[in-house]
Parts: structure tokens; C-alpha cells; sequence
């Protein structure tokens, strides 16, 4: 997986923006968002390590 990848840089972005918020103001909705970026995030590592 390429670290400088833009998508990858939006995603990690996105990751930290949620925590930020989260912390601000922890509740299930927050969370839910939280997770589903992470979630998101490994999703797309794994399919660009893939061979095309």
C-alpha cells in the first residue's frame, strides 16, 4: 500500500477529524462514524494491496 496515496491521505484525514469529534462529544452517533472510518480504512488498504 503506497502511504502517499491521496486517497489513503483523505481517509486518514477524514479518521482524525472523527476522533477529534468524538472526544468532543462521545456518543453512540460519534462513535458509529468513529468505527465506520476505520472500517473503511481497512477495507481499502486491503483491496490496494491486492494485485490488479
Amino acid at each position: 500500500m503506497n502511504k502517499n496515496h491521496p486517497v489513503y491521505h483523505s481517509l486518514v484525514s477524514r479518521l482524525e477529524s472523527l476522533k477529534d469529534q468524538y472526544r468532543r462529544n462521545p456518543c453512540e452517533t460519534s462513535r458509529y462514524r468513529l468505527v465506520r472510518q476505520e472500517q473503511l480504512i481497512a477495507q481499502w488498504v486491503q483491496s490496494s494491496d491486492s494485485p490488479a
